[in-house]
């Protein structure tokens, strides 16, 4: 008779269990794996996702948290600009503005505080993105996850900073990892989470689109896989009551936008945005991604190494889903480089978990898959000290190079560089008039430092449209008579950047006077 202890098991099996558990427990160790991971994160994605305030958008969004903060309501009407004043104002940032707000009104460190926070919300998006591949496909190595993501870092790494669009790549991340979640533990208890993201993405950005465009194509392409009776790489696709609860959590998340201060104008306020044309011909954010910018060959390149080996070696293990996130945001980076923020990370992770298996199964892959496998191996003593070391080394470093790009010297370097900062200083002693014409990115810096006067027109292009900012591209770039402009909204003085078509312009004018000069901007009165 064999006897057996209480849970069923041999006691000597128990006692081997025990002595095979404490020997796991001992040779837990420092891999050098973590040590490239931590220094993935830290020295990677850290620095290059902090920057300085420099995005001249950030400065009317922190006016409008101080509006907030001041006042305790939403604004729903420009009371700020010349061309705007007393046009409807969806305020649809309300939140993230508060946010900013509240850091900046902390002073220069405040402002140092504020690049490390979206800096940090960067780290946590390729985070969730870290665990997402490893939730979609586990035996996704290490160095596959580091070189996919670091592509996709490459890709977003220009338009990253101090932006309210920061947050949705945050957002979007958590999407795609309660959707990957609900794929592989069909319980509907992940899908509450879709419109809990909604409703606070309704507060903070206009971003909430890619919430629906994620889980629209999660959803279409499931339907599709399931009534083609595809088996991308074994994993079959949802069933169709898992598919009805997707369906459902996206109907809750869309009525889950209505809890906004906006209200339901929340719910057309992208696509009226996406309809200011003239946003594609002056805003960088909005400039298509073609092959005269940097931008353009990023996106090519991400193009040429990531998805078309997809299409070509990989397609038996494309899900139909996968393949419509990543076409569809591949296409929206190339309508609009701002997009490169969210379709680098995310399709990266996507490339990671599709193509990394090829890869692994290649020549290449075989003979280096032992060597990476050693490096990923708990070590003790000697060896874990040093591959800790080196892990503490890299997290020193990043953080030490990220603090000296937006230590409160340098922050004020780069924000003068870029801004009117001098020039607004100068007006603050010598005040020239009243009705200001300025640029339009340096709109939300003068209004925020000189509150008590309008400025002509700041980064609001949603209150302006696309009339008036069709005026004032044609006026900048010397289209029609500038005079004819400047007396109907009876401008007293100018700032804008010299050696500009239109600084030229200003200089050679017999109505106005150059009064002030520095390297970023010049001031003009009327004589």
């Amino acid at each position: 008779m064999v006897l057996r202890g209480g849970d069923g098991t041999h006691p000597t099996g128990r006692r081997l269990a025990a002595m095979s558990a404490s020997r796991g427990m001992r040779s837990t160790g420092f891999p050098a794996a973590t040590a490239a991971v931590v220094g993935f994160f830290a020295a990677a994605v850290l620095p290059r996702a902090t920057w300085p305030l420099i995005d001249g958008d950030v400065w009317w969004h922190i006016r409008a948290g101080d509006d907030v903060l001041h006042t305790g309501r939403i604004p729903n009407v420009d009371t700020w600009s010349i061309v705007g004043a007393g046009r409807s104002w969806t305020s649809q940032d309300w939140l993230a503005n508060v946010f900013l707000a509240v850091g900046n009104g902390m002073g220069e460190w405040g402002r140092t505080a504020l690049s490390f926070l979206f800096g940090g919300f960067t780290v946590l998006a390729f985070w969730i993105l870290w665990r997402t591949i490893s939730l979609r496909l586990p035996s996704v190595g290490w160095l596959s996850r580091v070189v996919w993501l670091s592509v996709g870092l490459l890709l977003a790494g220009p338009v990253m900073g101090v932006r309210v669009q920061v947050l949705d790549l945050l957002l979007a991340t958590a999407v795609l990892w309660v959707l990957c979640r609900y794929q592989v533990d069909p319980r509907r208890r992940w899908l509450v989470a879709l419109p809990a993201l909604a409703a606070l993405w309704a507060n903070l950005h206009a971003g909430w689109v890619l919430l629906f465009l994620l889980g629209g194509a999660v959803l279409v392409g499931e339907i599709v896989d399931r009534a083609l009776r595809r088996d991308p790489a074994g994993r079959p696709p949802m069933a169709w009551g898992q598919i009805r609860g997707l369906a459902m959590g996206l109907g809750a998340s869309v009525a889950a936008l209505a809890l906004n201060p906006n209200g339901l104008a929340l719910y057309t306020y992208p696509f009226d945005t996406v309809r200011i044309t003239a946003l594609n011909r002056y805003v960088m954010e909005w400039f298509p991604a073609d092959l005269g910018s940097i931008f353009g060959w990023l996106l090519l390149g991400f193009v040429v190494v990531g998805i078309l080996p997809i299409f070509i070696f990989a397609r038996h293990r494309l899900r139909t889903s996968d393949a419509l996130i990543l076409v569809g945001l591949t296409v929206m980076a190339w309508r609009a480089i701002r997009f490169l923020l969210i379709v680098g990370p995310i399709g990266g992770a996507i490339v990671a978990v599709v193509l990394s298996p090829v890869l692994a199964d290649s020549r290449v892959g075989r003979s280096t898959s032992g060597a990476l496998a050693r490096l990923a191996q708990p070590v003790r003593g000697r060896r874990a000290t040093i591959n800790a070391g080196i892990a503490a080394t890299l997290l020193v470093l990043g953080v030490g190079v990220a603090l000296v790009r937006v230590s409160p010297p340098a922050q004020a370097a780069e924000i003068s560089r870029g801004l009117p900062v001098e020039a607004v200083a100068w007006l603050e002693k010598h005040p020239q008039g009243t009705r200001i014409f300025n640029r339009y990115e340096w709109g939300g810096y003068i209004g925020q430092h000189r509150p008590q006067q309008l400025v002509f027109m700041d980064g609001r292009a949603d209150v302006y449209g696309d009339r008036l900012l069709r005026r004032y591209i044609s006026i900048i770039g010397l289209e029609g008579d500038p005079q004819v402009l400047f007396d109907r909204y009876g401008i007293d003085y100018a700032v804008f950047p010299p050696g500009t078509p239109l600084a030229g312009w200003f200089d050679a004018s017999a109505a106005w006077k150059r009064v002030y000069l520095d390297e970023t901007a010049a001031i003009w009165v009327r004589r």
